[in-house]
């Protein structure tokens, strides 16, 4: 029989990755020359899988037979590689024994391979396995796929590799997410309330241990940035060349800290600050998001089809205060019978604000839930969680966001801060701010942080380039900003543009520079602002 996780409006977790489409015209960066050092396999025969010799560098001798493995590398789908290797559970006691598995898929260089490339699509929870199989040919320039292998990898706790799972029937999952408990909500912010969310965050939490095991514990940043420079090794790299999105940043910043004197060329798209606690982190996000609703709002109030009738965004942001409210207090019913209240409308509003390619679905999806019908605000709801037409999961994303976060930082447990903390999110996000406010879910979380949140500088860290939009919702400009100022090395481009992440989208002040970085070595000699 499955647990039974009971849904009582837990704040909102981090954002999780969404796939969006991506497209534009590629500006040649300058001529090629060839790119960094380092074992490097070449293109092989058709119908055969690439080879990689490792770098055999001196390890701890706790390490050493990780660093020395055999990696079965096989031909997958697509003509791309695959493999899987070991890595110890928890990298500061490896000599224990205790192994965990991450798994990588590599697209081959389409000509002289000058070395290989990690990509992560962020999360956290995003398989960067499914992204580079399923959308390499979009994840960086043309140039760029012709002289790199790009290596896909889910990290620990995520998809093909040892996974968080905290659910034994998916039908668990679903109810957790949806399922709305008859009779009157207590008061928002209250005792009861609070202790409520508290007491939901434990149950989840406890069958994240029961379901995962005691992997569950090194499920952090920290060593997933390890493996990175464990999988660095296996496929010969003496540095290592990155490519990270969103909490990518992260991953990425966290090698840098660990390993400066292997950094290769890094771009970080989209930053998460390291030094942010848990709650400046929902901080930044709430007034991200607000920010990109209003940026919505205005786009829509200038077309003739906005559901929304004020004449201008300030109106219009009432307008849906006042919608959300409604619906937290007489929830919509679907055709399916899931009722629709305010956190599952803000998941549809938050998951179609990631892009503007988007925000025509947003413009429906609104027009509906105001006709009374819940059913469009579902879809996309499903659709941000992965969820299946049978009530299945896509993937484990869901439960790796909340596992590896709540190992990066400590959670806030005393009911006054979260009462303080929500005061400060609705100075920010007025419209928004009940959905970034209450219990975190890690609040009880089995296992205490292992992370501390800190500033990053990676002194002696070759170049860092770090990307920010100033109209990201998930992951807000100043977050960037922050980054880049930290980093010994790093070189901030700025850009003025709604969405999140901003590379290989088609603008040529953004792409040129990072092209020229990743096939020349030559990053920008300062900071870039006006894209």
């Amino acid at each position: 029989m499955a647990s039974r996780l009971r849904r009582s409006g837990i704040a909102v977790a981090l954002a999780a990755s969404i796939a969006v489409a991506l497209s534009g015209c590629i500006v040649l960066p300058p001529s090629l020359v060839p790119g960094p050092g380092g074992t490097t396999p070449t293109t092989p025969a058709s119908g055969q899988p690439l080879d990689f010799t490792p770098t055999g560098e001196d390890v701890d001798a706790g390490l050493e037979p990780y660093y020395a493995q055999d990696v079965d590398w096989t031909l997958c789908a697509g003509g791309y590689t695959c493999g899987t290797i070991d890595a110890p559970m928890d990298w500061f006691t490896p000599e224990d024994g205790r192994s965990i598995e991450v798994s990588m898929i590599v697209r081959p260089a389409d000509g002289e391979v000058w070395g290989s490339m990690l990509y992560n699509p962020g999360g956290p929870g995003g398989s960067g396995l499914d992204y580079v199989q399923q959308y390499a040919d979009y994840l960086v320039a043309p140039e760029v796929l012709e002289h790199y292998n790009l290596v896909g990898f889910d990290p620990r706790g995520v998809g093909q590799s040892t996974p968080i799972t905290c659910y034994d029937d998916p039908s668990t999952l679903y109810d957790y997410l949806w399922e709305i408990p008859e009779g009157p909500a207590p008061e928002p912010l209250s005792d009861e309330a609070l202790q409520q969310q508290l007491d939901d965050a434990a149950e989840f939490g406890d069958a994240c241990l029961q379901y995962t095991g005691e992997a569950l514990e090194f499920m952090g940043t920290e060593q997933a940035a390890s493996d990175m420079d464990l999988i660095r090794a296996l496929l010969g790299e003496d540095h290592l060349q990155y490519l990270g999105v969103s909490y990518g940043t992260l991953l990425g910043a966290t090698y840098a800290d660990l390993f400066p004197d292997h950094v290769g060329r890094f771009v970080l798209d989209a930053a998460v600050a390291p030094d942010a606690t848990d709650a400046e982190g929902t901080l930044f996000q709430a007034g991200g998001f607000e920010l990109a609703l209003r940026n919505w709002m205005a786009d829509c109030l200038s077309v003739g089809t906005c559901p929304f009738t004020a004449g201008d965004v300030d109106g219009g942001m009432q307008q849906v205060g006042t919608l959300l409210s409604d619906l937290e207090a007489s929830p919509l019913e679907a055709t399916d019978g899931r009722r629709l209240g305010s956190s599952s409308m803000f998941t549809a509003v938050a998951a179609n604000l990631y892009s503007p390619q988007q925000w025509s679905t947003l413009r429906s999806v609104f027009a509906d839930v105001l006709n009374g019908s819940a059913d469009s605000a579902f879809v996309e709801a499903d659709r941000y969680y992965g969820v299946n037409p049978d009530g299945t999961f896509a993937d484990n994303s869901f439960e790796a966001l909340i596992g590896v976060n709540c190992l990066d930082a400590p959670a806030v447990t005393d009911f006054a801060e979260v009462r303080a903390n929500a005061e400060a999110i609705r100075a920010v996000a007025p419209t928004l701010w009940q959905q970034f406010s209450g219990m975190s879910t890690c609040a009880a979380w089995p296992f205490a942080a292992t992370r501390e949140p800190h500033v990053i500088t990676a002194p002696g860290a070759e170049p860092i380039i770090v990307i920010g939009g100033l109209n990201d919702p998930a992951t807000p400009y100043e977050q960037s900003v922050s980054l880049a100022e930290q980093l010994s090395s790093g070189v901030l481009i700025s850009v003025d543009a709604e969405g999140h992440s901003q590379y290989n989208q088609g603008n040529a002040c953004v792409d040129d520079p990072v092209n020229e970085y990743f096939l020349t070595g030559t990053a920008p000699s300062g900071d870039i602002d006006g894209c």
